[in-house]
């Protein structure tokens, strides 16, 4: 028996005279895509079927479709097939065939087959329905190489009433991507569900769980894959399908980039037997290398015999897989079997292994039961291990350690430094480093050393530096190693090390701002004898030379620098060392602090910014904020008072100040002056800690009742019709590309924390939902996987107090309908163009947002034919699929038909939710 597809789609007909004995052998199956080589687009497509041994007939008549237009009959073009006996009357048939693709794109590789098993009961006429199942790849050069899971666990097991049933998949994907599960409905063909499909788990078929609670369930877990039946109600077989759905990371966010679904028959008998169980070790955690060696054990509550067997990844690796002993053989209970895995650096990645393992009974009478349990093993690359540091000229530090173990595995390793040493041991499976450290350099697996220039500017003398190693691998199998220890080094003070920049008055033109510094305690006397000098530097802002100017040379290690505008700016300094007035070198840039204030909530939010070379972050130390009376003046020190000491270790430089601290709320009418005093240290004995530093003062009051003006919205695409052009017809998610533009015009607040869009689908009348919330930097967004096309958006701006402005201008976007008909078809049995069906290719020519179909043909002779309505069929099919048959199910001649009716799309604009179908068709035989 020959299938053919035509237009993408399985045409679904049958032969007269087709046997009983022809249709009663499929019980399972699904379809895995492997990836051959990085060089080319050819992919090893595996079609596994799983049939019963009573049927004579063989696996394999059907069809298989590559989703490109490409479609072989499976038996006759497979490179090579195997059959395997699994006991129980079912054989585990593999057929295997090469495809090619011709570029990248997004493949749904489907196969179809007739016929499933009689007397499923939980579908109408199983014995005439076909099988159908899929499997979704993307070939995508910019997400790199992409095999679909594999799934290792046969759907073989039977069941009994009222015990849970348990069945895996047994799935890992090649590439370390991530696997979800989810539901399916038994397929006939492409988007055709069998008919009259009903949940095992409904009351027709069930009743209570196990423990007798009620209602009966049927779900599968959507991150380990366990499908459980909680509990079997009828005795018979039942199909159900689920979905095994991979997931990459790509650019820091989870995206899906295909499928497998398994369409598997379940098989329940009355019996007494009890479900036997398993022991699992506990979950674990090795650096690649390590051997592992653990006792698997399981016992039967009836004492029948037991066999234990081990799934998953690790037994399928090609790269020192894991191994289980005795394999795949009866004990009696209690039944043990010894796992063994010899771990390896190819092994390492971010998501943990999960070794599935199955208990089966074997019991004298009655259905065989299982148990199927997840055991997880992380495993993780070892630390690196250092070398040496040495300070070299410049201040800067050169690291050098060893070749990393897991270097032909790993990709780069990620240098990191903290000022100050924080001695932690990770944690038991803890890779990554902590926070608290800051990435300096990477380097490639074939690089042993780093020099920290830290950015040009050298280290800051009289610091220590500390360092740790981390090892990054590859994505998408991604993973880090266990960090490294720490090492340390303390930078020489051979120049002088600023200690104080502090803002001794605000002022916009007489502020005054006090510098101190320390000598080169640390310098070579014999090559700079002295006497020494030092000339001091200023400059705004936070660091660089702008509006640099040379405030003289002293012999002194202290300086008033007057005449400041210290209200509206920020000063940096530098001290250029002299010996007998020439230049040896120049200290680390200080800056002044700045604190500033922020209107929240009737509150007030004070964040402080400085750059400075000592360690303004020390546990021991807390920075003290202080708030002026409301009665007094605001300039006047004397009258401010302290009202805080903040740990910056856990808060960071920051402080709400909500009247809290003496339990009087702030009155929203008043103004409130502020400073700040930082406290840090050097790593250098003989300085007196800690090292205090003030702000500028600073005043607002918690009054605000300004609203920010709303943005201009924009929508940038994609245009609809463009881009479901470049969709398959099975697409249902869609995105949309927003922009937008500030308006500080007029009184509008211009203070902003940042913006929320809101969206609903049923136009600028219909319901506003808040969908997402964005800061004040980000003008753009994107919004994926968006059910439909249309809908309409506004964005609001929002202040830092929380106010939030009017809507923005509303943006609409609508649905692209699209519906065609072809006007002539053969339904001659060969299997292409058997049908009057609406196109499905190309894309551009595929039914977009269509809601119903009804339609009315008649001969020429005006006597109807055929009459269809979506809307009445069971799954609102908009295809139509008329065979050439008349109402009675007999054959209609060659000839012309005429073709009325009507198509409802799903829009917003009412001028286009329905258009008139009229045509005639060429009935070809």
């Amino acid at each position: 028996m020959k299938l053919k597809l035509s237009l993408g789609i399985f045409f679904i007909y049958l032969v007269a005279g087709i046997s009983t004995a022809w249709a009663t052998h499929i019980r399972a199956g699904e379809i895995i895509a492997e990836r051959i080589s990085v060089q080319s687009l050819t992919y090893r497509i595996t079609v596994v079927g799983y049939t019963d041994t009573r049927s004579s007939v063989v696996f394999g008549p059907g069809l298989i479709n590559f989703g490109d237009g490409r479609e072989v009959p499976l038996n006759t073009e497979s490179d090579f097939s195997t059959v395997e006996d699994l006991g129980d009357m079912i054989e585990k048939n593999t057929f295997v065939i090469t495809h090619t693709f011709q570029g990248p794109g997004q493949y749904r590789i489907r196969f179809q087959e007739f016929n499933r098993n009689d007397l499923t009961l939980n579908m109408d006429n199983s014995v005439d329905t076909p099988f159908y199942v899929e499997t979704e790849i993307n070939i995508d050069p910019f997400i790199g190489v992409n095999n679909s899971p594999v799934l290792t666990i046969p759907p073989v097991d039977n069941g009994a009433i009222n015990v849970r049933y348990i069945h895996n998949p047994g799935a890992y994907d090649p590439d370390g991507d991530s696997l979800s599960y989810a539901m399916d409905v038994p397929k006939q063909a492409f988007q055709r569900p069998v008919n009259n499909y009903r949940s095992p788990a409904s009351p027709e078929f069930s009743f209570s769980q196990e423990d007798g609670t009620t209602p009966a369930f049927l779900r599968i877990d959507p991150q380990f894959g366990d499908l459980i039946w909680d509990a079997p109600g009828t005795a018979g077989q039942f199909n159900v399908a689920f979905r095994i759905i991979e997931w990459r990371k790509i650019n820091g966010k989870f995206e899906q980039i295909g499928f497998v679904v398994r369409d598997m028959q379940i098989i329940i008998e009355n019996s007494n037997n009890r479900r036997p169980e398993l022991i699992l070790p506990d979950d674990i955690c090795v650096e690649a290398g390590t051997l592992i060696q653990e006792i698997i054990q399981g016992t039967d509550p009836d004492g029948d015999p037991v066999k234990i067997e081990v799934f998953g990844e690790p037994v399928e690796i090609t790269t020192s897989p894991a191994t289980y002993d005795p394999e795949s053989e009866f004990q009696p209970q209690p039944g043990i079997v010894n796992f063994s895995w010899q771990t390896v650096c190819g092994h390492v990645r971010a998501r943990e292994y999960e070794v599935r393992v199955r208990i089966t009974d074997q019991p004298r009478s009655g259905p065989k039961l299982v148990d199927i349990k997840t055991w997880k093993i992380k495993v993780v690359g070892p630390p690196p291990v250092w070398d040496e540091l040495e300070q070299q000229s410049g201040r800067s530090v050169e690291l050098t350690w060893d070749p990393y173990v897991c270097g032909n595995s790993a990709n780069e390793m990620q240098v990191w430094r903290r000022i100050n040493s924080d001695p932690y041991q990770p944690d038991s499976c803890e890779t990554g480093i902590r926070a608290g450290y800051e990435l300096v350099g990477t380097t490639n697996m074939q690089t042993f050393s780093f020099t920290d220039l830290n950015s040009g500017d050298g280290l800051a003398p009289g610091n220590t530096y500390c360092y740790r190693l981390v090892a990054a691998f590859p994505e998408p199998r991604s993973g880090e190693s266990v960090v490294s220890e720490e090492i340390c080094i303390t930078i020489d003070v051979d120049v002088p090390i600023i200690t104080n920049v502090s803002v001794e008055e605000t002022n916009p033109s007489t502020g005054q701002i006090f510098v101190k510094w320390t000598p080169p305690y640390d310098i070579d006397k014999v090559q700079f004898p002295g006497p020494y000098t030092y000339e001091l530097l200023r400059s705004e802002g936070f660091n660089g030379n702008t509006n640099r100017i040379s405030l003289g040379i002293t012999s002194d290690t202290l300086f008033t620098d007057t005449g400041l505008n210290t209200e509206n700016l920020v000063y940096n300094y530098r001290v250029v060392l002299l010996d007998n007035n020439t230049k040896i070198d120049t200290s680390s840039v200080a800056s002044s602090v700045w604190v500033q204030p922020t209107i929240i909530n009737e509150a007030i939010e004070l964040n402080w910014t400085f750059n400075v070379p000592w360690n303004n972050s020390v546990g021991q130390y807390r920075h003290e904020v202080y708030r002026n009376r409301t009665d007094a003046n605001a300039q006047d020190e004397d009258t401010f008072v302290k009202i805080a000491d903040v740990d910056v270790t856990t808060n960071g430089f920051k402080y709400l100040d909500d009247g809290s601290f003496n339990g009087m709320p702030l009155v929203k009418e008043l103004e409130y002056c502020y400073y700040v005093i930082t406290k840090g240290s050097y790593n250098v004995a003989g300085l007196v800690y800690p090292l205090e530093n003030k702000s500028q003062i600073t005043c607002a009051k918690p009054d605000d009742n300004r609203l920010p003006c709303p943005p201009v919205l924009t929508f940038e695409g994609p245009e609809c019709s463009a881009y479901v052009a470049e969709q398959a017809c099975t697409n249902t998610t869609f995105e949309h590309e927003l922009s937008w533009v500030p308006d500080f015009s007029g009184d509008c607040d211009d203070e902003l924390s940042g913006y929320r869009l809101y969206f609903t689908p049923d136009g600028e009348e219909g319901l506003f939902n808040l969908v997402r919330e964005l800061n004040s930097l980000e003008l753009e967004t994107t919004l994926t996987n968006l059910p439909n096309y249309r809908g309409c958006y506004y964005i609001t701006a929002v202040d830092r107090s929380g106010n939030e402005s009017e809507p923005s201008n509303v943006v609409c976007v609508d649905n692209c309908p699209v519906y065609n008909l072809p006007n002539a078809f053969t339904p001659n049995g060969d299997g292409n163009n058997d049908t009057f069906i609406a196109f499905d290719n190309p894309f551009s020519a595929c039914p977009r947002f269509v809601s119903a179909v009804e339609i009315f043909i008649v001969n020429r002779w005006g006597t109807e034919v055929f009459r269809y309505n979506s809307l009445e069929s069971n799954e609102n099919d908009i295809f139509i699929r008329w065979d050439g048959k008349d109402k009675n199910g007999n054959e209609l001649p060659a000839g012309t038909y005429f073709y009325s009716g009507s198509v409802t799309f799903d829009v917003l604009d009412p001028a286009q939710k329905e258009r008139d179908l009229k045509g005639t068709i060429q009935l070809l035989r």
